[in-house]
C-alpha cells in the first residue's frame, strides 16, 4: 500500500496522534469541570449522573462547532468522524469516576477516618489497625485539606497524597481493564447475535457520523429549539427571578396524597425531562411501559401494605438488590454458550469461533480477565481481606456489572441509579455483619466508591464504545489502549482536580457531598456493624429472594409467551420506588405515550421522520443545560440546575 493511503487509512480508524492529544486535553478539562460542578456550584450539578453523561455531549458538540470553519476553509486539516467520536469515548471514559459519582466518594473516604475520629466513637480502637498506610493519605497533610486557603502544590501535601493516589490509580486502571476483557468475550453475543439496541449511542454517533443529513434536518432543529429555549428561560429565571420560565422539573404530586392510607405513597413526581423523553423514543416499548407500569405498581403496593395493612418495613431496597442481581445473573446464563465457546477458543486456538474482528483475541481476553482478577485478589489480600470476602465482593460487583450492562444495551435508561445496595450491605444483610468480619467490612468500605449509586457505571460504557466503534468504523483493537489512557489519564487528572479544590476552598466549606460520604461510610455504616454485629437478617433475604424470583419469573413468561407485555428490565428499574427512574418516571411514560401513538396511528414511515425531532430534544437540553453548568464553573456562581439530588 503507498504511503498515502496507508496514512488515509489511518485516518479512517480515527486514532491519530491529534485525536489522542485532544481528547487528553478534554480529559483534563472534563476531569476538573466534573469535580468542579460537584462540590463548588451550589446546587450541585451532576453532570454524569444520567446515562448520557452531559459533559460528554457537550465537548463532542463543542469540537464539532469548531470543525466546522476548519471544513470549509481548510478541508485537509478537519477532523473527520471517528477523530471526533475517539474524542468523545476518551471524555466517557474519565466520566465514569470522575465528579460526584465516584471521585466524590473515593477522595472523600480516604480523607475522613483519621481527622473524625474522637474518644466517643472510639475508631482508632475498633478499626484504624485494618487501614494499610498505603490506603490513605498521612495524617499530617489532611488540615489544610479540611480548611482551605492552601494549596495543593507544596511538598508535604504532594507527598503525602503521592502512595494513595498511584494506590488507587492503579486499582481503577485494573478493574476497569477486567471490565473491558468481560466485555469483548460477551460483545458479539449481545450486539451481532441478539442486537440489542444500545438506544445511548444514538446521538454521538448522530452528531458526527451523519452529519449532513443530521444537521440539514428542521425537525432536528425545532426539537433543539424548544429544549433549548426551555432551558435558557430557566436559567435565566434563576438568575433573575422576573424573567418568567417554563419549569417542567422539579414537580411532585406527592401533596395530593396526605390523609391515610395514601400519604404511604411517598413522594411522586411528575417532571417532564425534554432529553429523557427524547432518549425513551429509541426504547423498545414493551420496555418503556414496564417501566412506567412497575413504578405505579410499588406505589400501589406500598399504599395496600403500608398504608392499609400497617406492615412498616418493606425492604424495597433488598429486593431491588434482588432483582439487579438476577438481571445479573440470567445475562450471564443466556450468554452461557457464547462464553463456553469463548473458553474453548482460550484453551485451543483452532477451536471454530471468529475473533478476528472483536476488540481484542479471545485468548487475551480470557487472559487479561484471569490475570487482573488474580491482581485485585492480591491487592485485596495485602490490604488485609480474606478470600471469601474478596470472592464475595467480587463476584457481587461482577455480577450487578452485568446486570447494569444488559440493562443499558438492550433499555438505555435515562438513569439506573441503584441506591443503598451494594455488595458490602448485601454480605452484611446474606450472612450478618459477625460473620464478614470486621477486616473484610474495614476494607471493603474502602470499595464503597465503586458501588453507591452505580450511575456512572464503567462496564455499560465500555460496551458502548465497542458499539460506537463498530458504527463509525473505528479500530476497535486499538481504541482498548486509548480508553485505558484515557482511564488512567482521567483517574490521576480527578485525583488533583479534587485536591486542587480542596485545598484552595477547603473539604469543610464546599456544598458537595465529600464530607458526608465519610460520615455515611464510617459513622452509619461501620461503626454500626462493628458495634451492633448481628446475625442474618432473614427477612431483608427473603426480600431479595422475591426480587430475584419475581424478575426471573418476568424472564420466562416473556421466553414462554410472546404476548407477554411486561419487560423484566422494566421492573428491575423501579422495584424500589426510588433511585433508578424514580425521578424520571413520568417522563419515560410521556416517552413511550408519544412512540406508541406515532407507530399505531401513523406508522412506521412516521415515526422514522420524527427521530430527528427527538434527537434535537435531547441536544438542544444537553447543550443549554451545560452552557449553564460552564458558567458556573467558570465565574464561580450558582446556577440554574436541570437535575439536583
Amino acid at each position: 500500500m503507498p504511503v498515502e493511503s496507508q496514512k488515509g487509512a489511518l485516518k479512517e480508524l480515527g486514532i491519530t496522534f491529534r485525536s489522542l492529544l485532544i481528547g487528553t486535553l478534554l480529559c483534563i478539562w472534563n476531569a476538573y469541570w466534573l469535580a468542579y460542578a460537584a462540590e463548588l456550584i451550589r446546587p450541585q450539578f451532576l453532570l454524569n449522573f444520567v446515562s448520557l453523561f452531559f459533559n460528554a455531549v457537550f465537548s463532542l458538540f463543542f469540537l464539532v462547532v469548531v470543525n466546522l470553519p476548519l471544513k470549509r476553509f481548510a478541508a485537509r486539516s478537519a477532523l473527520t468522524a471517528q477523530e471526533m467520536l475517539v474524542a468523545y469515548i476518551m471524555v466517557v471514559m474519565v466520566s465514569t469516576f470522575g465528579g460526584h459519582t465516584m471521585m466524590t466518594f473515593l477522595v472523600g473516604t480516604l480523607a475522613h477516618p483519621f481527622r473524625f475520629a474522637t474518644a466517643e466513637n472510639e475508631w482508632s480502637e475498633i478499626f484504624w489497625h485494618y487501614i494499610p498506610d498505603w490506603f490513605v493519605p498521612k495524617l499530617e497533610v489532611l488540615d489544610a485539606y479540611f480548611t482551605g486557603d492552601s494549596t495543593l502544590y507544596l511538598p508535604k501535601h504532594l507527598g503525602g497524597w503521592l502512595v494513595p493516589v498511584l494506590t488507587w490509580t492503579g486499582f481503577i486502571a485494573l478493574l476497569w481493564f477486567v471490565m473491558i476483557c468481560f466485555n469483548t468475550m460477551i460483545r458479539a453475543k449481545w450486539t451481532e447475535q441478539e442486537k440489542l439496541a444500545y438506544p445511548i449511542v444514538q446521538l454521538p454517533v448522530q452528531m458526527v457520523a451523519g452529519q449532513q443529513r443530521f444537521y440539514k434536518s428542521g425537525l432536528m432543529w425545532i426539537g433543539f429549539s424548544i429544549a433549548g429555549l426551555l432551558e435558557i428561560l430557566a436559567g435565566l429565571n434563576y438568575l433573575f427571578p422576573q424573567i418568567p420560565a417554563v419549569h417542567l422539573n422539579h414537580y411532585s404530586i406527592s401533596h395530593w396524597f396526605s390523609e391515610k392510607p395514601w400519604n404511604a405513597v411517598g413522594w411522586i413526581s411528575l417532571s417532564a425531562y425534554p432529553f429523557i423523553i427524547g432518549l425513551t423514543f429509541f426504547v423498545p416499548l414493551d420496555i418503556s411501559m414496564s417501566a412506567w407500569f412497575f413504578f405505579l405498581f410499588g406505589k400501589t403496593e406500598r399504599i395496600i401494605r403500608t398504608g392499609m395493612m400497617g406492615v412498616g418495613e418493606l425492604y424495597m431496597a433488598e429486593r431491588a438488590g434482588g432483582a439487579w442481581l438476577a438481571v445479573g445473573a440470567l445475562g450471564i446464563w443466556g450468554t452461557r454458550k457464547h462464553l463456553l465457546a469463548v473458553w474453548r477458543k482460550f484453551a485451543d486456538n483452532s477451536a471454530e469461533i471468529d475473533d478476528s474482528q472483536e476488540p481484542m483475541r479471545y485468548r487475551t481476553a480470557v487472559s487479561g480477565l484471569i490475570l487482573g482478577l488474580l491482581g485485585l485478589t492480591i491487592f485485596s489480600l495485602q490490604a488485609g481481606m480474606s478470600v471469601w470476602g474478596i470472592v464475595g465482593f467480587f463476584v457481587i460487583f461482577l455480577v450487578m456489572a452485568v446486570g447494569v450492562t444488559r440493562v443499558r444495551a438492550e433499555f438505555g435508561p435515562p438513569s439506573h441509579e441503584i441506591l443503598a445496595f451494594d455488595p458490602a450491605r448485601l454480605l452484611s444483610v446474606t450472612f450478618g455483619p459477625r460473620l464478614v468480619g470486621t477486616n473484610n467490612l474495614t476494607i471493603i468500605s474502602f470499595y464503597y466508591w465503586l458501588n453507591r449509586l452505580n450511575v456512572s457505571h464503567p462496564m455499560p460504557n465500555q460496551l458502548e464504545a465497542f458499539k460506537i466503534a463498530e458504527r463509525a468504523h473505528i479500530n476497535s483493537h486499538h481504541l482498548i489502549w486509548v480508553m485505558m489512557l484515557a482511564t488512567i489519564i482521567g483517574a490521576i487528572a480527578s485525583f488533583w482536580a479534587f485536591l486542587h479544590l480542596m485545598y484552595k476552598y477547603g473539604a469543610l466549606s464546599v456544598h458537595g457531598y465529600i464530607i458526608g460520604i465519610g460520615q455515611e461510610v464510617f459513622s452509619r455504616r461501620l461503626e454500626r456493624w462493628i458495634n451492633n454485629p448481628t446475625s442474618i437478617d432473614l427477612a431483608g433475604t427473603q426480600s431479595m429472594g422475591i426480587g430475584a424470583i419475581f424478575t426471573s419469573t418476568l424472564y420466562a413468561l416473556r421466553l414462554r409467551f410472546m404476548w407477554w407485555p411486561f419487560h423484566p428490565i422494566g421492573y428491575v428499574m423501579t422495584a424500589a420506588t426510588w433511585g433508578g427512574l424514580a425521578d424520571f418516571w413520568f417522563s419515560v411514560f410521556l416517552g413511550w405515550l408519544v412512540k406508541f401513538s406515532l407507530l399505531k396511528f401513523f406508522g412506521l414511515k412516521t415515526y422514522q421522520q420524527a427521530v430527528p425531532f427527538f434527537l434535537g430534544l435531547v441536544m438542544g437540553d444537553y447543550v443549554f443545560v451545560s452552557l449553564w453548568s460552564l458558567l458556573g464553573t467558570i465565574f464561580g456562581i450558582p446556577t440554574y440546575v436541570l437535575w439536583s439530588p
